[in-house]
């Protein structure tokens, strides 16, 4: 869980974002940037779109749902993001639960919270 007693990031859009992630061995561990939050939410999607299409190399066109993803998110051995908080001019780091809870808020801002499955 995230510590809540951490301040949620006041504008996601502007804050630099490094993205931890291990999608299968220890091999597989990488980081990524991201100008803002809302760019690593982004760059999650594709984490996961190239995971598919390792995953499934003879399907021409792959595909999914925010539960899908989801359940992505929640399966991989490791995520993790690291915020930089320009008040404490730090990086906060935040576990899969927060990256689950930005990456279903951005699916309901953009398909909208009926769509979601």
């Amino acid at each position: 869980m995230y510590n809540s007693s951490i301040p949620i990031v006041a504008n996601p859009r502007q804050s630099h974002c490094i993205l931890l992630v291990q999608v299968g061995s220890l091999a597989t561990r990488t980081f990524l940037e991201y100008e803002s939050v809302t760019d690593c939410i982004l760059g999650i999607s594709k984490v996961y779109e190239e995971y598919l299409g390792v995953a499934h190399p003879l399907t021409p066109q792959i595909t999914y749902n925010a539960s899908q993803l989801l359940k992505f998110i929640e399966d991989v051995p490791d995520m993790s993001c690291l915020v930089y908080q320009q008040a404490s001019n730090m990086y906060v780091p935040y576990n899969k639960l927060w990256i689950m809870e930005k990456v279903l808020n951005h699916f309901k801002r953009t398909i909208g919270p009926e769509n979601i499955t």
